[in-house]
């Protein structure tokens, strides 16, 4: 079982009392990554989601031709994995290690579990990740709206389909 110090340092737990962060923690364990080894691996099924307590970790995408881009970099608080959690769905990108990384990992069991759950402990934790969610969905569309802005990058809608497939035009 893990410290709940650990959890209790994530904002988003912020609204939850120390039982309900301890209930959480039980479903719970800490791995720890060394640099450049993958966390997680673009087109891999599963698995759990990663709450990063220590460290940096790189976001990697690797385009059809084999060029990987970095498209982020996170760092202590941040949550990743979720999408492929909730979809079911393959990663959509690498999670790389930059440095030494320290993270809580829940399966995906669990994971779903408590967002499917109808307890008041179920609901604080959904709360809890839709305001992960709803921050970064907010930096994503300042991220992008910075880069079609940018006046020496010319990006269309029609760019951003090549590079994300599945996104569909309005």
């Amino acid at each position: 079982m893990m410290d709940i110090a650990n959890l209790e340092s994530l904002s988003y737990f912020a609204e939850m009392s120390s039982s309900e962060v301890d209930i959480i923690a039980g479903s719970m364990r800490v791995d720890a990554w060394e640099e450049g080894a993958a966390v997680l691996l673009q087109g891999e099924q599963g698995g759990g989601v990663y709450f990063l307590l220590e460290g940096s970790v790189r976001v990697e995408h690797r385009l059809e031709g084999g060029q990987i881009i970095q498209v982020g970099v996170l760092h202590p608080g941040a949550v990743f994995g979720l999408l492929g959690v909730l979809e079911a769905s393959p990663r959509a990108a690498s999670c790389v290690a930059a440095g030494k990384v320290r993270c809580a990992v829940m399966d995906r069991g669990d994971f779903v579990d408590l967002i499917e759950g109808k307890s008041t402990l179920a609901l604080r934790f959904q709360l809890a990740i839709l305001r992960c969610m709803a921050r970064d969905i907010r930096s994503t569309n300042t991220k992008l709206a910075d880069l079609v802005a940018y006046p020496a990058c010319e990006v269309s809608f029609s760019d951003l389909v090549e590079v994300f497939p599945e996104t569909e035009q309005p």
